[in-house]
């Protein structure tokens, strides 16, 4: 029977762009995400963990590259315009307080954009979310009729904000 991977193998493999779960073709839907818009060079998906709701990642679709230097400068802008797009998006339909983003890649090495609206009231209000492990993270599901229907308005205004003024 064959070694299970090491986490270090396993990143080093994604890094690699082998078996890398946030290359194309991706599922629309999986345990961790839901579509919500394509944009000029990148995804927006919606997570299924929504403790901070509207919680979403930006996902490079163009090809495998684990970093800013890995793509040109032009694609680079089109990312940044694409979290624009989004993060314009999300502060338009669900009004947070404030919102975080962030790109680490320590545990897919793929280029994407953590977004993460912040509430007054969320559990972690004045301190980042990325110090708690994954391990100790609440995770909140929404009902799928509500998932559903933030997916929407997201989209909805996701696609209102990609457009050229």
């Amino acid at each position: 029977m064959p070694d299970e991977p090491t986490e270090k193998n396993k990143w080093d493999r994604w890094a690699g762009g082998i078996d890398c779960p946030m290359c194309q073709p991706r599922p629309e839907s999986n345990e961790y995400w839901d579509f919500v818009a394509r944009l000029n060079i990148s995804s927006l998906y919606l997570s299924k963990n929504q403790t901070y709701r509207g919680h979403s990642l930006l996902i490079l679709d163009v090809r495998h590259a684990t970093r800013p230097d890995h793509v040109s400068f032009d694609e680079w802008a089109l990312f940044c315009a694409d979290l624009y797009a989004a993060e314009k998006a999300l502060m338009q339909t669900l009004q947070p307080d404030h919102i975080n983003v962030e790109m680490m890649g320590n545990v897919v090495p793929h280029l994407h954009w953590q977004i993460v609206p912040r509430y007054r009231s969320d559990p972690r209000w004045g301190a980042p979310v990325w110090t708690t492990t994954r391990n100790e993270m609440t995770v909140t599901a929404l009902p799928q009729a509500d998932q559903i229907d933030l997916i929407r308005k997201v989209r909805n205004a996701t696609n209102k904000e990609a457009l050229p003024d």
